[in-house]
């Protein structure tokens, strides 16, 4: 039988009493932090959420993570300049080679600064291929900004409108996916 000596507050949430514990722990959990998990009702720290913010990932992995992103980016984004044929592989290598890059460097954290740092990357090295194929067709970074109101650019820079649009996409969604937090 359940008396009332066995509720207590929430620590999270003090103003709430609960008789619930944390399966792991045994920390008081109200319904409103209670994570369900397989093996029953945790706390948010005993389930593994931590709600990771911008700045729960150390700076110095996060330098470290932006950096080996970025090297990949470059890489990528240069060896896209030369065989632009092979959009769907090399937005794959693009996208998957910065997420892993960085997961390494962070030490497989996750967090919205290493989500937004690895679309950065991935943008980098799309901008990069992109810059180098102008270069090479001997246009201007100024050109650019024809190239959507003058076809003839488009060839010379590589792009076809929807299957670009769409290995970019895939591309920038791949580090997006790598360090969401799930919950």
């Amino acid at each position: 039988m359940v008396t009332s000596l066995d509720e207590r507050p929430c620590p999270r949430h003090p103003s709430i009493s609960t008789r619930l514990r944390c399966s792991k722990c045994g920390t008081p959990i109200c319904t409103r932090c209670m994570v369900e998990t397989p093996v029953g009702y945790r706390c948010p720290q005993c389930a593994g959420l931590s709600g990771l913010g911008w700045s729960d990932v150390p700076t110095p992995l996060l330098l470290r993570a932006t950096l080996a992103g970025l090297a990949v980016a470059l890489v990528v984004g240069w060896l896209w300049s030369r065989i632009p044929d092979w959009q769907f592989y090399l937005a794959l290598l693009l996208g998957f080679g910065v997420a892993e890059a960085m997961a390494w460097a962070a030490r497989a954290q996750r967090g919205r600064a290493l989500q937004t740092l690895g679309v950065l990357c991935v943008a980098v090295g799309l901008l990069v291929s992109r810059l180098l194929l102008l270069a090479e067709a001997g246009s201007t970074p100024g050109d650019l900004v024809r190239i959507f109101s003058d076809a003839r650019l488009w060839t010379l820079v590589q792009v076809r409108p929807i299957p670009d649009l769409l290995f970019a996409v895939l591309a920038l969604a791949i580090p997006f996916v790598r360090f969401r937090v799930t919950r």
